[in-house]
């Protein structure tokens, strides 16, 4: 029997043991509800001091760690497809969480006078529900999918240990950590079943296998957003940026003169014929330049909104145009109505993330539906991937 028939047998949306594990979340997130206080000033007081380094470690890279360790074991064992699933399972998982957080802005734990004194550390942004929890549990199919026998309990564990320490540490309380983990569970296995069903990672695949335009988006919208995730960790600055475009300078100018090996095959793979012979590593040495720009130029949170849109929704343009246009935007030759519209909710949706809806809106707006008009002549001489972050974040500060 193929893996292939395997995989469509196995997936089901809920098996019967999960349907009554759900159920059983949802009731205790139910009655938390009403004891959240009570439930975390008892956790604190189970509490050891040679646990709380451990915690606020876990807490602030455990989850780093544990998505190296899951996205190298999927590499090693050639699982591409399941890497695909978990990558958009977890990002809506994430997105929504986010989401959720701005409409209930239930504040953190430490702000109700009773509990003040509980944080061992703090947290920006609101408390429901768990954006750790979301992404461990979500995290949770995928391990069983990956390990068998010890290093899957190991795996799991970790993941419900990452998800309990925002409790521990007072940053959360238990309805917003059995919330987040419900959240990221039933995305995760929504995701696994209409893949069973609908081989849609199976297509996407094959596409970014055969169509170098599909693969150079992707590629900009993981470097883009990288960088922004990078920033937020506190481990990307403008010095980084400067030392990378100067490398990747250097790379560029040897290259033009000899092939260097690598640099070539990832070239091939990723960048346009035209641009490899003028100027090899255009796209992704305007997209850092722009990125660069965009932090020296603006505050931070601006920063990562501005680079933010240019990640998502200039690559979302393309994907969504390329694939399921039908309707040409006016005054442009290779634009679809249907791309730019798509990328100006995705990328406000993402630049929520770091600054409030009006500037989400009103920047994706305005920045893509200028880049689904802007002339092909003159990206020529001034890319738009420089000129994207530059107006989104004008028009944040302005509304600032």
């Amino acid at each position: 029997m193929s893996h292939h028939t395997q995989t469509q047998k196995q997936h089901h949306w809920l098996s019967r043991n999960e349907k009554i594990l759900v159920l059983v979340s949802a009731l205790l997130l139910i009655l938390t509800f009403f004891f959240d206080q009570a439930l975390l000033r008892r956790g604190v007081g189970l509490r050891f001091s040679w646990l709380d380094g451990l915690m606020l470690f876990l807490t602030d890279f455990g989850m780093i760690y544990f998505a190296v360790v899951l996205i190298v074991s999927f590499l090693l064992q050639r699982r591409y497809r399941w890497l695909a699933i978990a990558f958009i399972s977890l990002a809506l998982s994430f997105e929504i969480s986010y989401l959720l957080k701005l409409i209930f802005q239930v504040p953190r734990p430490y702000f109700n006078l009773e509990l003040a004194t509980i944080p061992l550390t703090q947290a920006s942004g609101y408390s429901f529900p768990s954006l750790h929890a979301a992404i461990c549990f979500g995290a949770i199919p995928f391990i069983l999918q990956i390990y068998s026998g010890w290093k899957r309990w190991l795996a799991v564990t970790i993941a419900v240990i990452i998800a309990y320490s925002r409790a521990y540490l007072g940053v959360h309380y238990f309805s917003d950590i059995i919330a987040g983990s419900m959240i990221g569970y039933l995305f995760s296995r929504a995701m696994i079943y209409l893949e069973a069903r609908y081989n849609l990672i199976v297509w996407f695949l094959g596409h970014v296998k055969s169509k170098l335009e599909l693969r150079r988006q992707i590629a900009h919208l993981l470097i883009g957003m990288s960088i922004v995730f990078l920033m937020e960790l506190k481990l990307m600055t403008p010095n980084i940026l400067i030392f990378t475009l100067l490398l990747g300078a250097i790379i560029s100018i040897i290259y033009r003169y000899r092939p260097i090996p690598l640099i070539h095959e990832i070239l091939v793979a990723l960048e346009r014929p035209k641009d490899i012979a003028s100027f090899p590593g255009r796209g992704p040495f305007f997209l850092i330049l722009g990125s660069l720009m965009a932090m020296l130029l603006f505050p931070a949170d601006i920063a990562k909104g501005a680079i933010t849109v240019l990640a998502v929704g200039d690559s979302i343009s393309h994907i969504v145009g390329r694939y399921f246009g039908k309707t040409r935007v006016p005054f442009s030759k290779d634009k679809m109505l249907e791309g730019t519209v798509v990328a100006i909710v995705l990328s406000t949706f993402t630049a929520l993330l770091f600054v409030d809806f009006t500037k989400a809106f009103l920047a994706s707006l305005i920045t893509i539906t200028c880049e689904s008009i802007y002339p092909e002549k003159a990206a020529r001489y001034l890319d738009d991937n420089l000129i994207i972050p530059i107006v989104a974040g004008t028009i944040m500060l302005i509304l600032s």
